[in-house]
């Protein structure tokens, strides 16, 4: 079966469907129309017309935005529109190096359709055709795609910690690796995720690094988040998303990317190119000067 069923799992979205959101003259969202009218009532937080969300002006500073929007999510979520809170903030930015325009729920990127950060580590022993993958089984307590098959590392980029900071964080706490291995990971790129979910609109770019390992090394999960390892052929992980849909979606993609980068999967293949384009998908914001 065709590498490009995973891409199917996930459509590209109809922008159609979706009002844009506006943060101090940037786009920086999408909502669906049904939630802009509930957010209407937040007269103070909001202002709408029929194509467009803005937060409101007067809401000049990033503390006050990120105030006002707490009280907005925190009412959401006791009306059931935020599934798997978190207690953990992420920025507000399409740029990863610019000041974030404002702080809200992890759990609620979905519902205002912002940009999320994240990191991802691809841990492999051995090279070629005889290379094993490690990968994990999400634990069945997991708000987000529970028993799925995820990578060895990957988490949600938060507000305030640089990306070597969380690595280091995420590798102990997923895999049980000490900070220097963890340092030895090595950049190789990003992906980036359009997903639509129940909730609204999943937009991600995601730091992946690969980390080659010893044959001796074990996994240890350390925060209960993963219910077991396994160290696969590469020849079992490409056959798992050939005809399987046991990757949690990111993760299939992420492993998609690695598969390339490792060569397993060259120019002369006649899936190549799509493959490539369809693991970095553009990031659907207007520029600055393009709001209206």
């Amino acid at each position: 079966m065709s590498l490009l069923r995973q891409f199917q799992r996930h459509p590209a979205p109809d922008f159609s469907a979706y009002r844009r959101f506006i943060v101090a003259g940037r786009h920086v969202g999408w909502v669906r129309p049904a939630l802009m009218e509930r957010l209407r009532r937040f007269a103070h937080c909001f202002e709408a017309d029929r194509e467009t969300l803005r937060l409101h002006p007067g809401l000049a500073e990033p503390p006050a935005r990120s105030a006002a929007l707490a009280e907005v999510v925190e009412a959401l979520r006791n009306e059931g529109l935020v599934p798997g809170w978190r207690g953990e903030l992420y920025p507000v930015t399409t740029d990863f190096f610019a000041e974030p325009l404002l702080a809200i729920e992890r759990a609620s990127a979905p519902l205002f359709g912002t940009l999320a950060f994240g990191i991802n580590v691809n841990g492999y022993v051995g090279r070629g055709w005889g290379m094993k993958v490690w990968v994990a089984r999400r634990a069945p307590s997991k708000a987000v795609d529970p028993d799925m098959l995820d990578l060895l590392v990957g988490g949600g980029q938060p507000l305030g910690l640089g990306i070597e900071e969380n690595l280091r964080k995420e590798c102990w706490e997923e895999a049980g690796i000490p900070a220097e291995l963890a340092l030895a990971a090595r950049p190789t790129g990003i992906i980036t995720l359009l997903q639509e979910r129940a909730e609204g609109l999943r937009v991600d770019l995601q730091f992946n690094f690969d980390l080659e390992l010893d044959a001796d090394f074990r996994p240890v999960n350390q925060d209960g988040e993963v219910a077991g390892f396994e160290c696969l052929p590469v020849s079992d992980l490409l056959h798992l998303l050939r005809s399987t849909d046991e990757f949690m979606y990111d993760s299939a993609i992420v492993n998609l990317d690695f598969l390339v980068r490792q060569g397993f999967i060259g120019p002369d293949d006649p899936e190549y190119l799509p493959l490539v384009a369809g693991i970095r998908p553009p990031l659907p914001y207007a520029s600055a000067g393009d709001t209206t």
